[in-house]
């Protein structure tokens, strides 16, 4: 694995790589004391210098400049596990690496994960693609609704992002899978865990899938991990279809009404059989109604109307 020193920078103060216990910058707070270090003049890497001292960077507090000292004190170790992930066959992207999703620094802004880690075709995060989302407990109806929009956008020539759980997601891309498609998981879970099992290593082999975590690859799901992951399914697609979702509660109805708030993406709702309680009011915020799995090459090939409509609805929703 070959990181430039802009990179390796990124990775060791917002990575809890070589110590679960870090005090990891977050996304926000690392975009914040990026910013600094640019308005001042310095790189990333620049922290590896020790003739800066960043006491001097106007904008950081004392307490950013402990953080930071104390999360390089251990950068050594951060890098050896880096490493040891490249020998698993996990890369790494960056966001001061060209190979850098933009969509999501587009979108998500100060929300953009700083790092990234993947296993497998990595060129399928900037290609854009349909996201489908969803509940874990479905019926019959929703099931087959799962499948029938990720067979179109198979059709459609696009990827299908999700986010490997139980039910909706995991339908949706084994169906983009057995229809010769590319898929995109976006996980909320072990990384390391998931690669173990032989099927995933099968598919990866094909080329035509990605699985990719902003979290350590070690680190298994917590409720946090989940939305960060709704954030990047809705970031990383062109549009992303929710299937069923519950109403006021639950990941698929949090994941949505973020993305129709934060403008993240074009949100589109399932009408139909086997929608969930929460469909019909995400289409009162502006989220696009679709009874066939066919209206989403409508709203594909047209999407700058698509997305003017469907923000000036949510801002009347606010």
């Amino acid at each position: 694995m070959t990181l430039t020193n802009d990179a390796k920078a990124v990775i060791a103060l917002t990575t809890r790589l070589g110590s679960k216990q870090r005090p990891s910058l977050s996304a926000q707070k690392w975009h914040r004391f990026a910013g600094a270090l640019r308005e001042a003049g310095h790189s990333p890497s620049d922290v590896f210098d020790s003739s800066l001292d960043l006491k001097d960077v106007p904008g950081l507090d004392r307490a950013e400049v402990e953080t930071v000292e104390q999360l390089l004190h251990d950068g050594s170790a951060v890098m050896l596990e880096a490493d040891e992930l490249s020998r698993k066959g996990i890369w790494t992207i960056t966001v001061v690496d060209d190979a850098y999703p933009s969509q999501l620094s587009d979108r998500l802004k100060s929300n953009a994960p700083p790092v990234i880690f993947g296993v497998g075709n990595q060129s399928l995060l900037t290609r854009g693609g349909v996201g489908i989302v969803g509940s874990r407990e479905i019926g019959d109806e929703a099931a087959d609704v799962a499948k029938e929009m990720a067979t179109e956008a198979v059709q459609l020539r696009r990827a299908v992002v999700s986010g490997g759980a139980r039910g909706i997601d995991q339908l949706a891309m084994n169906a983009a899978f057995m229809a010769g498609g590319q898929v995109v998981g976006v996980l909320a879970d072990s990384l390391l865990s998931r690669i173990r099992k032989p099927d995933v290593l099968r598919a990866l082999d094909q080329g035509d899938v990605c699985l990719i975590t902003q979290q350590s690859p070690s680190s298994g799901f917590t409720p946090a991990a989940a939305m960060s992951r709704n954030q990047l399914i809705y970031g990383l697609s062109e549009l992303t279809v929710v299937v069923c979702s519950d109403q006021g509660s639950g990941g698929t109805w949090a994941g949505a009404t973020e993305a129709l708030r934060g403008n993240n993406g074009i949100v589109v709702v399932w009408r139909g059989e086997g929608e969930g309680p929460g469909n019909s009011e995400l289409e009162k915020m502006g989220a696009i109604p679709i009874k066939t799995a066919k209206d989403l090459e409508g709203i594909i090939d047209q999407p700058s109307p698509v997305l003017a409509e469907q923000l000036s609805l949510t801002e009347r929703s606010d």
